[in-house]
């Protein structure tokens, strides 16, 4: 899919996405392919009143040019239950671009409860939800991870 000016594209060993001081960092120790699409107020207009994440990662597989996963990101300052809305909404949206796709799930906010009962529960509709299948992480303001 062509995501024009709202994608940049790259190998680098680290790609970033940072708002308000939250922030994630994808560590890319073998040189894959990543698009990094600005979803919220790019992708989605700002007039779009339908909810959308903050960004999506496609990540390439070698030499096939064929994404092999993707990295949904929403950047929060609070409102975890919301976050996940906006994320469940994005996949919901692209299912048929990313359909086959392993897909993670990022919420890194400002205020994150501890591990409770609530994150919990969220994280297993998300993986037990046959649709979307996803793995989803909450981190309190910046969280890494190596593909």
């Amino acid at each position: 899919m062509d995501y024009g000016q709202c994608a940049t594209q790259s190998t680098h060993k680290i790609v970033t996405a940072e708002e308000n001081k939250r922030k994630l960092i994808i560590y890319n120790e073998h040189g894959k392919v990543i698009r990094k699409i600005k979803v919220d107020d790019c992708l989605i207009a700002k007039t779009d009143s339908s909810l959308r994440c903050d960004y999506m990662f496609e990540v390439d597989e070698p030499k096939t040019n064929i994404i092999a996963k993707v990295i949904y990101l929403e950047l929060k300052g609070e409102g975890v239950k919301h976050a996940y809305d906006q994320l469940v909404a994005t996949i919901e949206r692209y299912l048929n671009v990313h359909h086959g796709c392993e897909k993670e799930c990022y919420i890194v906010s400002s205020k994150v409860p501890k591990l409770t009962t609530s994150v919990q529960q969220l994280t297993a509709m998300m993986k037990n939800n046959k649709k979307i299948n996803a793995k989803l992480t909450v981190k309190n303001n910046q969280a890494e991870i190596t593909i």
